[in-house]
């Protein structure tokens, strides 16, 4: 193997942490929301919530069940993970069609 073979997806690979992360913290700071201040998403915020961090769904469905420790950290993981996956394959797909256009110009 080439040295010059990490190099070559070295900056997809630092857009995908960087979406992952982003993605992490986004859901963190939702969720973190909802625990503490369970009001303040409600209405348009809960829609604009939604938005940016679709498997924020989940927290309707820990509503309706049982409050237990281990549901609720069950759905917050979930939610938080499912958001940075989501971001990091949002993010691939962005740097696959950015690639297919800057080829199809050089």
């Amino acid at each position: 193997m080439s040295p010059l073979a990490p190099r070559k997806h070295h900056q997809f690979l630092i857009l995908l942490s960087f979406a992952f992360v982003t993605g992490l913290v986004v859901a963190a700071a939702l969720c973190g929301i909802w625990r503490y201040y369970p009001g303040t998403l409600s209405g348009q915020s809960l829609v604009a919530a939604i938005a940016v961090c679709p498997p924020y769904l989940l927290t309707g469905v820990l509503e309706a069940t049982t409050d237990s420790t281990l549901a609720l950290v069950m759905t917050i993981g979930t939610i938080i993970f499912a958001n940075g996956f989501l971001y990091a394959g949002l993010a691939s797909f962005a740097y696959f069609l950015a690639a297919l256009v800057l080829r199809k110009y050089r």
